[in-house]
Protein backbone atom coordinates (compact mmCIF):
# COMPACT_ATOMS: atom_id res chain seq x y z
CA UNK A 1 0.00 0.00 0.00
CA UNK A 2 2.62 2.49 0.54
CA UNK A 3 4.78 1.41 -2.69
CA UNK A 4 1.47 2.32 -4.21
CA UNK A 5 0.89 6.01 -2.25
CA UNK A 6 3.89 6.99 -2.97
CA UNK A 7 3.92 6.04 -7.09
CA UNK A 8 0.42 7.93 -6.78
CA UNK A 9 1.91 11.06 -5.05
CA UNK A 10 4.59 10.96 -7.45
CA UNK A 11 2.81 10.66 -11.02
CA UNK A 12 0.23 13.32 -9.99
CA UNK A 13 3.08 16.10 -8.88
CA UNK A 14 4.87 15.15 -12.16
CA UNK A 15 1.87 15.84 -14.02
CA UNK A 16 0.90 18.70 -12.02
CA UNK A 17 4.65 19.69 -12.91
CA UNK A 18 3.93 19.43 -16.52
CA UNK A 19 0.99 21.46 -16.43
CA UNK A 20 3.27 24.55 -14.59
CA UNK A 21 5.69 24.20 -17.50
CA UNK A 22 3.24 24.60 -20.29
CA UNK A 23 1.56 27.82 -18.86
CA UNK A 24 5.05 29.19 -18.47
CA UNK A 25 5.58 28.56 -21.78
CA UNK A 26 2.37 30.12 -22.74
CA UNK A 27 2.74 32.98 -20.86
CA UNK A 28 6.63 33.86 -21.63
CA UNK A 29 5.58 33.42 -25.38
CA UNK A 30 2.23 35.18 -25.27
CA UNK A 31 1.70 37.49 -22.69
CA UNK A 32 4.92 38.67 -21.55
CA UNK A 33 5.34 41.85 -24.04
CA UNK A 34 9.50 41.60 -23.94
CA UNK A 35 11.27 39.06 -26.04
CA UNK A 36 12.38 35.81 -23.34
CA UNK A 37 12.50 32.44 -24.63
CA UNK A 38 10.39 29.74 -24.31
CA UNK A 39 12.10 26.28 -25.27
CA UNK A 40 8.90 24.16 -24.91
CA UNK A 41 7.48 26.33 -27.77
CA UNK A 42 10.66 26.22 -29.52
CA UNK A 43 10.78 23.03 -29.79
CA UNK A 44 7.57 22.45 -30.98
CA UNK A 45 8.31 24.64 -33.74
CA UNK A 46 11.15 23.27 -34.47
CA UNK A 47 9.73 19.89 -34.74
CA UNK A 48 8.31 21.25 -37.94
CA UNK A 49 10.22 23.59 -39.75
CA UNK A 50 13.18 20.96 -39.58
CA UNK A 51 11.87 18.83 -41.68
CA UNK A 52 10.14 20.71 -43.81
CA UNK A 53 13.25 23.13 -45.11
CA UNK A 54 14.75 19.29 -45.69
CA UNK A 55 11.87 18.37 -47.57
CA UNK A 56 12.47 22.03 -49.51
CA UNK A 57 16.13 21.94 -49.72
CA UNK A 58 15.28 18.34 -52.13
CA UNK A 59 12.65 20.26 -54.20
CA UNK A 60 15.39 22.75 -54.55
CA UNK A 61 17.94 20.39 -55.95
CA UNK A 62 15.58 19.05 -58.13
CA UNK A 63 14.60 22.47 -59.51
CA UNK A 64 10.60 22.42 -58.39
CA UNK A 65 10.73 26.03 -57.17
CA UNK A 66 6.49 26.42 -56.54
CA UNK A 67 6.62 23.40 -54.74
CA UNK A 68 9.81 24.60 -52.60
CA UNK A 69 8.04 27.55 -51.96
CA UNK A 70 4.60 26.44 -51.04
CA UNK A 71 6.60 24.13 -48.30
CA UNK A 72 8.66 26.70 -46.79
CA UNK A 73 5.39 29.06 -46.67
CA UNK A 74 3.76 26.59 -43.81
CA UNK A 75 6.90 27.11 -41.52
CA UNK A 76 4.95 29.58 -39.97
CA UNK A 77 1.41 28.58 -40.16
CA UNK A 78 2.33 24.81 -38.94
CA UNK A 79 5.09 25.75 -36.55
CA UNK A 80 2.27 28.14 -34.77
CA UNK A 81 -0.02 24.94 -34.78
CA UNK A 82 1.60 23.08 -33.50
CA UNK A 83 2.88 24.97 -30.43
CA UNK A 84 -0.83 25.22 -29.66
CA UNK A 85 -1.15 21.04 -30.59
CA UNK A 86 1.37 20.60 -27.76
CA UNK A 87 0.09 23.58 -24.94
CA UNK A 88 -3.10 21.35 -25.43
CA UNK A 89 -1.74 18.13 -25.54
CA UNK A 90 0.78 18.00 -22.56
CA UNK A 91 -1.92 19.65 -20.68
CA UNK A 92 -4.24 16.98 -20.83
CA UNK A 93 -1.56 14.19 -20.47
CA UNK A 94 -0.41 16.56 -17.29
CA UNK A 95 -4.40 16.21 -15.67
CA UNK A 96 -4.52 12.80 -16.60
CA UNK A 97 -1.89 12.20 -14.09
CA UNK A 98 -3.14 14.23 -11.61
CA UNK A 99 -6.46 12.76 -11.63
CA UNK A 100 -5.47 9.46 -12.09
CA UNK A 101 -3.43 9.96 -8.65
CA UNK A 102 -6.50 11.91 -7.13
CA UNK A 103 -9.23 9.69 -7.81
CA UNK A 104 -7.28 6.56 -6.73
CA UNK A 105 -7.56 5.04 -10.64
CA UNK A 106 -6.50 1.48 -10.52
CA UNK A 107 -2.89 0.46 -12.11
CA UNK A 108 -4.06 -0.69 -15.68
CA UNK A 109 -5.00 0.68 -18.67
CA UNK A 110 -8.69 1.05 -17.65
CA UNK A 111 -7.77 3.44 -15.08
CA UNK A 112 -5.49 5.96 -17.50
CA UNK A 113 -8.44 5.23 -19.98
CA UNK A 114 -11.20 6.50 -17.54
CA UNK A 115 -8.50 9.57 -16.13
CA UNK A 116 -7.90 10.28 -19.87
CA UNK A 117 -11.42 10.62 -20.43
CA UNK A 118 -12.14 12.69 -17.48
CA UNK A 119 -9.39 15.13 -18.49
CA UNK A 120 -10.28 15.24 -21.96
CA UNK A 121 -13.71 16.18 -20.71
CA UNK A 122 -12.52 18.71 -18.44
CA UNK A 123 -9.90 20.49 -20.72
CA UNK A 124 -12.72 20.96 -23.76
CA UNK A 125 -15.39 21.90 -20.69
CA UNK A 126 -17.62 19.41 -22.33
CA UNK A 127 -18.35 17.56 -18.84
CA UNK A 128 -19.45 14.45 -20.77
CA UNK A 129 -17.39 12.68 -17.62
CA UNK A 130 -17.19 13.41 -14.03
CA UNK A 131 -15.10 12.37 -11.80
CA UNK A 132 -15.79 10.12 -8.83
CA UNK A 133 -15.19 12.37 -5.67
CA UNK A 134 -14.64 16.25 -4.80
CA UNK A 135 -10.94 16.16 -5.19
CA UNK A 136 -11.51 15.23 -8.64
CA UNK A 137 -14.53 17.34 -9.47
CA UNK A 138 -11.61 20.64 -7.96
CA UNK A 139 -8.86 19.34 -10.60
CA UNK A 140 -11.32 19.23 -13.27
CA UNK A 141 -13.17 22.68 -12.39
CA UNK A 142 -9.35 23.86 -12.83
CA UNK A 143 -8.36 22.27 -16.00
CA UNK A 144 -11.42 23.89 -17.38
CA UNK A 145 -10.01 27.00 -16.50
CA UNK A 146 -6.72 26.93 -17.71
CA UNK A 147 -8.69 25.52 -20.73
CA UNK A 148 -10.32 28.28 -21.42
CA UNK A 149 -7.50 30.98 -20.16
CA UNK A 150 -5.52 28.86 -23.31
CA UNK A 151 -8.52 29.77 -25.54
CA UNK A 152 -8.45 33.18 -24.74
CA UNK A 153 -4.73 33.58 -24.96
CA UNK A 154 -5.09 31.90 -28.49
CA UNK A 155 -7.53 34.24 -29.60
CA UNK A 156 -5.27 37.55 -28.68
CA UNK A 157 -2.34 35.61 -30.26
CA UNK A 158 -2.96 34.87 -33.49
CA UNK A 159 -4.59 37.99 -34.64
CA UNK A 160 -1.14 39.78 -32.91
CA UNK A 161 0.98 37.49 -34.91
CA UNK A 162 -0.80 38.09 -38.11
CA UNK A 163 -0.98 41.78 -37.49
CA UNK A 164 2.77 42.29 -37.16
CA UNK A 165 2.93 40.00 -40.20
CA UNK A 166 1.15 42.88 -42.13
CA UNK A 167 2.22 45.45 -41.37
CA UNK A 168 5.86 44.36 -42.08
CA UNK A 169 4.73 43.21 -45.81
CA UNK A 170 2.92 46.08 -46.54
CA UNK A 171 6.37 48.07 -46.99
CA UNK A 172 8.29 44.48 -48.06
CA UNK A 173 4.84 45.09 -51.22
CA UNK A 174 5.82 48.78 -51.42
CA UNK A 175 9.18 48.59 -52.11
CA UNK A 176 8.75 45.58 -54.67
CA UNK A 177 6.99 48.90 -56.28
CA UNK A 178 10.07 51.18 -56.28
CA UNK A 179 12.84 48.65 -56.39
CA UNK A 180 11.70 45.25 -58.21
CA UNK A 181 11.25 42.21 -57.96
CA UNK A 182 13.60 41.04 -56.47
CA UNK A 183 14.44 44.22 -54.70
CA UNK A 184 18.07 45.61 -54.66
CA UNK A 185 20.20 48.74 -53.70
CA UNK A 186 20.64 49.69 -57.64
CA UNK A 187 17.23 49.17 -58.30
CA UNK A 188 15.80 51.15 -55.61
CA UNK A 189 18.36 54.18 -56.61
CA UNK A 190 17.96 53.79 -60.29
CA UNK A 191 13.78 53.93 -60.24
CA UNK A 192 14.01 56.81 -57.92
CA UNK A 193 16.25 58.58 -59.81
CA UNK A 194 14.12 57.50 -63.45
CA UNK A 195 11.05 59.17 -61.35
CA UNK A 196 12.83 62.58 -60.40
CA UNK A 197 12.25 61.30 -56.67
CA UNK A 198 16.09 61.20 -55.56
CA UNK A 199 15.97 64.55 -53.63
CA UNK A 200 13.24 62.86 -51.82
CA UNK A 201 14.78 59.62 -50.74
CA UNK A 202 14.31 60.39 -47.34
CA UNK A 203 10.91 59.18 -47.34
CA UNK A 204 12.64 56.26 -47.89
CA UNK A 205 14.96 56.27 -45.34
CA UNK A 206 11.73 57.96 -42.65
CA UNK A 207 9.99 54.78 -43.14
CA UNK A 208 12.36 52.04 -43.34
CA UNK A 209 13.92 53.32 -39.78
CA UNK A 210 10.33 52.98 -38.15
CA UNK A 211 10.31 49.62 -40.29
CA UNK A 212 13.18 48.34 -38.91
CA UNK A 213 12.26 49.30 -35.17
CA UNK A 214 9.22 47.44 -35.29
CA UNK A 215 10.78 44.19 -37.19
CA UNK A 216 13.43 44.44 -33.64
CA UNK A 217 10.73 44.63 -31.39
CA UNK A 218 7.94 41.77 -32.95
CA UNK A 219 10.23 39.63 -34.33
CA UNK A 220 11.83 38.66 -31.17
CA UNK A 221 8.27 39.06 -29.27
CA UNK A 222 7.21 36.69 -31.71
CA UNK A 223 10.06 34.79 -32.94
CA UNK A 224 7.84 32.64 -35.43
CA UNK A 225 7.34 35.84 -37.49
CA UNK A 226 10.80 35.46 -39.01
CA UNK A 227 9.83 32.16 -41.18
CA UNK A 228 7.01 33.75 -42.26
CA UNK A 229 7.01 34.03 -45.85
CA UNK A 230 6.40 36.80 -48.23
CA UNK A 231 3.35 36.34 -50.41
CA UNK A 232 4.61 38.13 -53.76
CA UNK A 233 6.72 36.01 -54.99
CA UNK A 234 10.39 36.21 -55.34
CA UNK A 235 10.52 38.28 -52.30
CA UNK A 236 11.47 38.35 -48.79
CA UNK A 237 11.88 40.02 -46.24
CA UNK A 238 15.14 39.76 -45.64
CA UNK A 239 15.88 40.76 -49.23
CA UNK A 240 14.28 43.71 -49.01
CA UNK A 241 15.78 44.64 -45.60
CA UNK A 242 18.54 44.04 -47.42
CA UNK A 243 18.27 46.33 -50.44
CA UNK A 244 17.17 49.32 -48.05
CA UNK A 245 20.57 49.45 -46.20
CA UNK A 246 22.64 48.80 -49.20
CA UNK A 247 20.89 51.85 -51.10
CA UNK A 248 21.55 53.41 -47.95
CA UNK A 249 25.01 52.92 -47.66
CA UNK A 250 25.72 53.66 -51.17
CA UNK A 251 24.31 56.97 -50.80
CA UNK A 252 26.66 57.90 -47.98
CA UNK A 253 29.40 56.22 -49.45
CA UNK A 254 29.37 56.28 -53.41
CA UNK A 255 27.20 59.09 -54.61
CA UNK A 256 28.26 63.07 -55.51
CA UNK A 257 25.14 64.17 -52.95
CA UNK A 258 24.99 65.77 -50.23
CA UNK A 259 24.97 63.44 -47.51
CA UNK A 260 21.47 63.41 -45.40
CA UNK A 261 21.58 62.54 -41.48
CA UNK A 262 18.28 60.13 -42.18
CA UNK A 263 20.48 57.05 -44.51
CA UNK A 264 22.41 56.77 -41.07
CA UNK A 265 19.78 56.31 -39.03
CA UNK A 266 18.22 53.92 -41.07
CA UNK A 267 21.55 51.73 -41.50
CA UNK A 268 21.95 52.27 -37.24
CA UNK A 269 18.33 51.20 -36.84
CA UNK A 270 18.73 48.07 -39.74
CA UNK A 271 21.83 46.81 -37.60
CA UNK A 272 20.07 47.22 -34.64
CA UNK A 273 16.98 45.19 -35.73
CA UNK A 274 19.63 42.53 -36.85
CA UNK A 275 21.64 42.48 -34.03
CA UNK A 276 18.31 42.06 -31.76
CA UNK A 277 17.05 38.76 -33.56
CA UNK A 278 20.56 37.22 -33.72
CA UNK A 279 20.81 37.73 -30.63
CA UNK A 280 17.53 35.57 -29.86
CA UNK A 281 18.19 33.31 -32.25
CA UNK A 282 21.57 32.74 -30.92
CA UNK A 283 23.61 34.12 -33.66
CA UNK A 284 27.14 35.12 -32.66
CA UNK A 285 28.04 38.89 -33.63
CA UNK A 286 30.81 39.57 -35.74
CA UNK A 287 32.43 42.22 -38.44
CA UNK A 288 34.42 40.10 -40.78
CA UNK A 289 35.57 41.91 -43.72
CA UNK A 290 33.04 41.57 -46.45
CA UNK A 291 32.04 38.77 -48.55
CA UNK A 292 30.33 40.78 -51.14
CA UNK A 293 32.36 40.67 -54.41
CA UNK A 294 33.51 44.00 -55.79
CA UNK A 295 32.05 43.17 -59.17
CA UNK A 296 28.96 43.47 -58.08
CA UNK A 297 29.30 46.73 -56.51
CA UNK A 298 31.53 48.31 -59.71
CA UNK A 299 28.37 47.18 -61.88
CA UNK A 300 26.43 48.51 -60.03
CA UNK A 301 27.99 52.76 -59.82
CA UNK A 302 27.83 51.48 -63.71
CA UNK A 303 24.23 50.79 -63.89
CA UNK A 304 23.52 53.89 -62.21
CA UNK A 305 26.10 56.01 -63.90
CA UNK A 306 24.32 54.90 -67.27
CA UNK A 307 21.45 56.75 -66.65
CA UNK A 308 23.28 59.86 -65.08
CA UNK A 309 23.41 59.40 -61.48
CA UNK A 310 26.21 61.37 -60.12
CA UNK A 311 28.51 58.12 -58.59
CA UNK A 312 31.81 58.94 -56.62
CA UNK A 313 35.02 59.34 -59.00
CA UNK A 314 37.14 57.77 -56.56
CA UNK A 315 35.74 53.99 -56.69
CA UNK A 316 38.65 52.82 -54.50
CA UNK A 317 37.66 55.07 -51.49
CA UNK A 318 33.97 54.57 -52.29
CA UNK A 319 34.13 50.94 -51.91
CA UNK A 320 36.36 51.02 -49.11
CA UNK A 321 33.46 52.85 -47.87
CA UNK A 322 31.05 50.75 -48.74
CA UNK A 323 33.15 48.12 -47.20
CA UNK A 324 33.42 49.78 -44.19
CA UNK A 325 29.29 50.11 -43.62
CA UNK A 326 28.73 46.77 -45.00
CA UNK A 327 30.49 44.86 -43.28
CA UNK A 328 28.81 46.06 -39.80
CA UNK A 329 25.49 44.25 -40.92
CA UNK A 330 26.52 41.63 -43.56
CA UNK A 331 27.83 38.80 -40.97
CA UNK A 332 23.73 38.81 -39.80
CA UNK A 333 22.18 39.06 -42.99
CA UNK A 334 23.66 36.24 -44.39
CA UNK A 335 22.75 34.25 -41.31
CA UNK A 336 19.16 35.36 -41.73
CA UNK A 337 18.89 34.96 -45.24
CA UNK A 338 19.92 31.17 -45.04
CA UNK A 339 17.47 30.46 -42.20
CA UNK A 340 14.39 31.87 -44.06
CA UNK A 341 15.69 30.54 -47.33
CA UNK A 342 15.61 34.48 -49.00
CA UNK A 343 15.34 35.17 -52.22
CA UNK A 344 18.53 35.49 -53.88
CA UNK A 345 20.14 38.56 -55.37
CA UNK A 346 23.50 39.71 -56.68
CA UNK A 347 23.97 41.65 -53.54
CA UNK A 348 22.92 38.63 -52.02
CA UNK A 349 24.40 36.10 -53.44
CA UNK A 350 22.91 32.54 -52.58
CA UNK A 351 26.58 30.58 -52.02
CA UNK A 352 26.83 33.42 -49.58
CA UNK A 353 24.31 32.42 -47.07
CA UNK A 354 25.46 30.93 -43.92
CA UNK A 355 23.50 28.29 -42.40
CA UNK A 356 22.70 28.23 -38.74
CA UNK A 357 19.62 26.78 -36.26
CA UNK A 358 18.62 28.78 -33.37
CA UNK A 359 19.60 26.68 -29.89
CA UNK A 360 16.91 24.74 -27.78
CA UNK A 361 19.30 23.64 -24.94
CA UNK A 362 19.76 27.03 -23.31
CA UNK A 363 17.26 29.70 -25.29
CA UNK A 364 17.83 31.96 -22.33
CA UNK A 365 20.86 32.83 -23.04
CA UNK A 366 19.62 34.45 -26.08
CA UNK A 367 17.58 36.68 -24.09
CA UNK A 368 20.01 38.00 -21.56
CA UNK A 369 22.13 38.56 -24.43
CA UNK A 370 19.54 40.83 -26.04
CA UNK A 371 19.56 43.28 -22.37
CA UNK A 372 23.21 42.89 -22.58
CA UNK A 373 24.08 40.99 -19.23
CA UNK A 374 25.60 38.10 -20.35
CA UNK A 375 29.32 38.44 -20.61
CA UNK A 376 30.83 38.75 -24.60
CA UNK A 377 27.02 39.55 -25.82
CA UNK A 378 26.85 42.39 -28.47
CA UNK A 379 26.94 45.78 -27.31
CA UNK A 380 23.63 46.52 -29.26
CA UNK A 381 23.67 50.26 -28.93
CA UNK A 382 27.91 50.71 -29.90
CA UNK A 383 27.24 50.81 -33.54
CA UNK A 384 24.92 53.89 -32.94
CA UNK A 385 27.71 56.19 -31.81
CA UNK A 386 28.40 57.74 -35.24
CA UNK A 387 24.79 58.28 -35.78
CA UNK A 388 23.97 61.45 -36.22
CA UNK A 389 22.11 63.86 -33.67
CA UNK A 390 18.99 65.66 -35.44
CA UNK A 391 19.56 69.24 -34.68
CA UNK A 392 16.02 71.14 -34.16
CA UNK A 393 16.47 72.49 -37.49
CA UNK A 394 16.02 69.06 -39.00
CA UNK A 395 12.40 68.68 -37.39
CA UNK A 396 11.12 69.72 -40.89
CA UNK A 397 12.57 67.10 -42.42
CA UNK A 398 9.94 65.32 -44.83
CA UNK A 399 7.25 63.11 -43.08
CA UNK A 400 6.43 59.88 -45.25
CA UNK A 401 2.31 60.01 -46.60
CA UNK A 402 0.42 57.54 -47.16
CA UNK A 403 -1.26 59.24 -50.45
CA UNK A 404 2.23 60.30 -52.10
CA UNK A 405 2.39 59.60 -55.35
CA UNK A 406 4.07 55.78 -56.23
CA UNK A 407 4.05 53.86 -59.70
CA UNK A 408 2.27 51.28 -60.02
CA UNK A 409 4.38 49.73 -62.06
CA UNK A 410 7.69 47.00 -60.18
CA UNK A 411 10.38 48.72 -62.16
CA UNK A 412 11.94 45.21 -62.36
Amino acid sequence: MAVDTVARIVIGLAGAVGVLVVLASAVRSVVLPKAVPARLARVAFLAVQIPLTRIAAGHTRRGRWDSRENLLSLQGPLGILAQLVVWAALVAVGFTAVLWAVEMLPFAWTGVRDAASQSGSSLTTLGIVRPHNAAGDFIAFTEAGIGLVLLALVVTYLPTIYHAFAQREAAVAKLAVRAGVPPTATGLLRRSWELARFDRLEEVWNAWEDWFIDLGESHTSFPQLIFFRSHRPHTSWVTSAAAVLDAAALARTSLEREVDSRSALTLAAGRSAFELIGAFMGIAPTEAEIKLPREVFERGLDELAGIGVPVAVDRDAAWEAFATERRRYEPLLFVLAGMVEATPTDWLPQELFDTHRPPVINPHRAARAINGDLEGAPALADDQADAPVIDDDQEDAPVVDDDHDVPTGTGA
